[in-house]
């Protein structure tokens, strides 16, 4: 790798002092209430501009909190401006040139509201997308006046990706006419390419700014299809997207960087020959965690310079030696934290931080190595009170059939135990949780309650038997999560005779299951958005379109027709007559993940037998709760649940 130009600033700043926030004594800040504990984030989704110059951030403004977007001066350090969206939010943001930020409407986290553009020196917002476009930036290093966008609106008949006009005259004319721009006609959208046959399910564009590869499920398989121009027709890669990521494209047009098992326990990270089809050597293994999604690279141009994954908290893979110098550097001035660094400008003088440990909300700090300071742009949470937020610790246990899991253990701050526990279970079940913080086991431990959160069989980033060869062993992986309460239970941690199980999505699966195949081991169950029928989801799925989703289930799990007895087994529906404990429900009534019909069915079967429940079901909101007092209100009735049945 040839040697970077760090400005020749390395060594000098290694030596000289650092001018820091963090070097201030901390100030107490407010009591940690239910609303403080879970408002949103002060500012989220931060980016820098490409020169260094500013950063822009997400983040909740006016008395509604409604997600409006924050520009930050990064010479002074100060906001230079912020606006919102009246009756709508803005989701994400995009720099597409040194002073320009684009940005998405959405509801419900999802793009359904168009692209807009705004100047960090001029007043006006200008349209980029009309309203009726679903659009995502898909675009890596762009060093060109238009950026690849993955667009669907209602002019076009095949959805695809497109050109977007970011620079240059085009745009000019768009902004002095004040134009408002029609998907089908407009001037800013060029260079259309229709998806391929199939539902697809991501883009791959090459260093040099060409879409080369695609992903798409058609006709029962998934694959990714390749070519090298528009000229030519897409043809299927040797790569099978089941066994192998595509990472990133290389410098060289043939190569690619791919992660993937191949026949070792945990997934390493490869390159790839497009042209020959062979795989070559390993880059990069560690022995215990998988080289997964949960990769991030960072550039100097083109050339990577290192990149982190995800293991108990995220490690670092520096490519050059002054880059490791720098880590070292930040993580010696703020101690204590996960420090990653997050973005650089192109030419590598500013660095964008996110600090954040077990306790501390993340912040984001500057690091300028020509002025050889590190400041702090933003606290994300400042109304907080750090010192009596509770530790979370990392443990290993081995589960009864020899599996080596990973979980985090968060005990309540100044209590003694044994404690009132609860397994809090995440989601997908392709997810993970991580060590990192989280509001929601914060909140529940500063009123008193232990939180244990198992990364089972099934949780992404684990190797081989635990994330790929069980990521359909639903029951098993409620053993796990039973038998890891059941060890804090052994160690006087836990104490027996208050526990409580909870989660969302697949946790709130989760949280059913507990209280169905454990009937005497937890004293209540929270379950939020989840699934009980996997039948009914197998055929939401199809009416929702998700063919991939549905031919995926079916293919795991077998057609319900044929398999009742698997499918009753798996489905805590058809159990409820076993459940002995209060239950509660929770569901958005705009659900469009998991359908509120779940829950509704639910209902119905503990009315039916006679189980104590309550309900709560959330008008306007989907698979997540985004009111911020419809989020306070729904938390404030989970204490009360819990309190009246775990004391």
């Amino acid at each position: 790798m040839r040697r970077l130009l760090l400005l020749g600033l390395c060594a000098s700043l290694c030596a000289l002092p650092i001018s820091s926030s963090f070097a201030k004594k901390k100030e107490l800040k407010k009591g940690n209430t239910t609303e403080n504990l879970l408002r949103p984030p002060r500012v989220y989704n931060m980016t820098m501009s490409p020169d260094g110059k500013y950063a822009a951030s997400v983040a909740p403004i006016g008395d509604k909190g409604d997600r409006g977007i924050v520009i930050f001066d990064l010479d002074t350090n100060e906001i230079h401006r912020s606006f919102k969206w009246s009756g709508k939010e803005i989701d994400s943001v995009v720099w597409t040139t040194n002073e320009d930020v684009a940005f998405n409407l959405s509801k419900w986290g999802a793009f359904v509201e168009g692209v807009f553009s705004v100047n960090v020196n001029r007043k006006d917002i200008y349209p980029l997308i009309s309203n009726d476009a679903v659009v995502r930036f898909i675009d890596p290093m762009r060093e060109e006046d238009s950026a690849w966008i993955w667009i669907v609106d209602s002019n076009t008949t095949k959805p695809g990706i497109a050109q977007l006009a970011v620079t240059g005259s085009a745009l000019e004319r768009n902004i002095a006419e004040q134009y408002m721009p029609d998907t089908g006609g407009n001037r800013l959208v060029s260079n259309r390419i229709p998806n391929p046959p199939g539902e697809i399910h991501g883009w791959h564009i090459d260093q040099n700014h060409v879409p080369r590869i695609v992903t798409r499920f058609d006709s029962g398989k998934i694959e990714y299809l390749h070519r090298y121009s528009e000229s030519e027709e897409w043809a299927p890669l040797a790569l099978d997207p089941e066994l192998w990521s595509i990472e990133l494209f290389g410098a060289d047009k043939n190569t690619l960087f791919i992660a993937g098992y191949n026949g070792e326990d945990t997934k390493g990270l490869y390159t790839y020959d497009i042209e020959t089809n062979q795989i070559g050597d390993l880059l990069f293994r560690d022995d215990y965690y998988d080289f997964s999604d949960s990769s991030r690279y960072l550039f100097f141009g083109k050339q990577i310079v290192g990149f982190r994954y995800m293991a108990d908290t995220p490690r670092f893979v520096w490519l050059h030696p002054d880059l490791s110098k720098i880590q070292s550097l930040i993580d010696s001035t703020i101690s204590g934290r996960v420090n990653i660094i997050y973005e650089s400008s192109v030419d590598f003088s500013r660095h964008l931080i996110y600090s954040y440990s077990d306790k501390t909300p993340p912040t984001y700090s500057i690091l300028d190595l020509k002025a050889k300071t590190l400041k702090q742009i933003s606290n994300t949470a400042p109304w907080l009170n750090e010192e009596t937020l509770s530790a979370t610790q990392v443990f290993h246990f081995k589960t009864s059939d020899g599996l080596k899991l990973e979980g985090y253990l968060t005990l309540p701050y100044g209590e003694e135990g044994p404690y009132p526990t609860i397994a809090l279970v995440h989601g997908g079940p392709w997810v993970r949780d991580n060590g990192g913080y989280d509001d929601e086991t914060q909140f529940l431990a500063s009123n008193g309650y232990a939180v244990m959160r198992l990364n089972y069989r099934g949780s992404s980033g684990y190797g081989k038997q635990i994330s790929y060869e069980n990521e359909f062993a639903f029951r098993k992986m409620q053993d796990d999560i039973t038998e890891a309460m059941q060890m804090l239970v052994d160690q006087n941690i836990a104490d027996p005779d208050r526990l409580a199980i909870m989660g969302a999505s697949f946790g709130g699966y989760s949280a059913l299951c507990g209280a169905v195949f454990e009937p005497d081991f937890y004293r209540c169950a929270i379950t939020n958005m989840g699934v009980f029928d996997w039948e009914e989801m197998i055929k939401s799925r199809k009416w929702q379109r998700h063919e991939y989703s549905h031919h995926k289930l079916l293919q795991q799990l077998g057609d319900p027709k044929l398999n009742r007895e698997r499918f009753e087994d798996i489905s805590p529906i058809y159990h409820i007559d076993k459940v002995k404990v209060p239950i509660f429900v929770i569901h958005g009534k705009d659900d469009r993940n998991v359908s509120i019909k779940q829950s509704k069915l639910l209902k119905s079967e503990l009315e039916k037998h006679g189980v104590e429940h309550e309900v709560l079901f959330v008008g306007d909101e989907g698979h997540h709760i985004f009111s911020v007092k419809k989020r306070v209100k729904t938390y404030e009735q989970i204490l009360a649940f819990l309190d009246k049945h775990m004391n």
